[in-house]
């Protein structure tokens, strides 16, 4: 992150800060003018529907053939934020998983207070399975309160017996609504967007007399064994750090898979400002790489398909003054595989200290997903192989069609030994 980036980042989160005692409907003005100032991606399209009865806003991304369904909750305390000022952030979670994301727009509180958005998020997943989707084809995704609401819909999925989704991925999770965590008090000063005090006000609004300790409210305090792997990411400048890691924590000692992500010195839902913060773009890139992963292995069984997996490691040793090139090259790479690739497991490139060689690491699902790679960045290898001498080694047990492909391009096949 740049000096630039923080700084210009942190003047408009203190800008947009919501005062303790502000007016509920001027809270939620306000939050609909901050987010509508960041546009949605041109080749992003929010279509209005309904899924068990609840009113969503279904995200697609132009080029990208959805192979999962990501639910989506977004945040705003319960009481604000609805399913279309989500579309931004929920877009980038499509993109990087090949999904199609079906954004709820569960009810609010005063209005609706707890618990109305429990009820709506149940409802609809059960929608979802009623309609023949298959659970590993699923994933919760959400922010904030939207966070603490898919763990809390996870816990009461299970305890209706029903099926979970392959995996959940939670930003800045609010999961403890009596407000325990120490971070309240020790990251106040840092936090440039919240104050325990403003949102005290919004969670009396949701709990409406209910013991905010309960599970299906604050979900750190439930029992989350039995839950799908869980991918927590967090800033240390956040109020809500602390939820983060004991979220993480209570689900590692109930046995659950859990990923913890926390980016030094970034705001709550720092993944929101991914058009101007690099680091909001990394956490989505790496979320993106673990959800697909859950998503795609969910799929596999134990039997010949899971040894079915390809590595590649290429090692580029630089022509003089062509660095630049191949990173420029290697960039528009990334980006491909990003927005298109739907097996690429890891696809990372490591630079030596002076520059003058790489080593690429690759990652496929199986060999189709090498040949659709291929097909995906065909039109740049023959440059990006012009910058240097590459030396390649493939590895894995590679299909009849992937074997004649690369018939005579000098990459050796081997079984795997030890994986990467």
């Amino acid at each position: 992150m740049s000096t630039e980036q923080a700084e210009n980042l942190e003047a408009i989160l203190r800008q947009s800060a919501f005062p303790a005692g502000i007016d509920l409907n001027e809270q939620r003005r306000l939050l609909r003018e901050l987010i509508s100032a960041q546009p949605l991606p041109a080749d992003v399209t929010v279509t209005a529907a309904t899924l068990g009865g609840v009113p969503t806003a279904e995200i697609t991304v132009d080029g990208i053939e959805p192979r999962h369904i990501v639910l989506y909750f977004h945040g705003g305390v319960y009481v604000m934020g609805d399913a279309f000022t989500a579309a931004g952030l929920a877009s980038q979670v499509g993109r990087r998983t090949h999904a199609k994301v079906i954004s709820l727009d569960y009810r609010l509180a005063p209005e609706h207070p707890y618990p109305a958005a429990i009820d709506d998020a149940l409802a609809a997943y059960e929608a979802l399975l009623h309609d023949g989707i298959d659970p590993s084809d699923i994933a919760f995704a959400r922010e904030s309160a939207g966070g603490g609401l898919a763990v809390a819909t996870l816990v009461n999925a299970r305890d209706h017996g029903l099926p979970l989704p392959a995996a959940a991925f939670v930003m800045s999770p609010m999961t403890d609504l009596t407000l325990a965590g120490t971070t309240m008090e020790t990251r106040r000063d840092a936090d440039p967007l919240l104050s325990p005090e403003a949102l005290q006000a919004r969670i009396t609004d949701y709990t409406a007399g209910h013991d905010p300790a309960l599970g299906l409210i604050s979900p750190i305090f439930a029992d989350l064994s039995g839950l799908p792997p869980l991918i927590i990411q967090a800033g240390t400048h956040e109020l809500l750090l602390d939820d983060a890691i004991r979220l993480a924590r209570q689900a590692a000692t109930a046995d659950v898979q859990v990923t913890l992500d926390i980016t030094p010195q970034v705001p709550h839902v720092f993944q929101a400002y991914y058009p101007i913060l690099d680091e909001a773009t990394a956490a989505l890139d790496r979320a993106g790489q673990l959800l697909s992963a859950h998503l795609t292995g969910s799929q596999t069984t134990a039997g010949s398909e899971q040894l079915s997996e390809i590595k590649g490691v290429n090692r580029f040793k630089f022509h003089e003054g062509k660095v630049e090139e191949f990173k420029r090259l290697s960039a528009q790479a990334m980006d491909i595989v990003s927005a298109k690739d739907t097996g690429t497991l890891q696809y990372e490139i490591y630079f030596s200290e002076d520059q003058s060689e790489c080593i690429v690491y690759e990652r496929y699902r199986d060999s189709t997903a090498v040949i659709e790679h291929g097909a995906h960045v065909a039109h740049l290898n023959e440059a990006i192989f012009a910058t240097g001498s590459v030396s390649s080694e493939l590895l894995g047990e590679p299909s009849a069609e992937l074997t004649a492909r690369i018939a005579g391009s000098g990459i050796p096949l081997f079984r795997p030994f030890l994986s990467m």
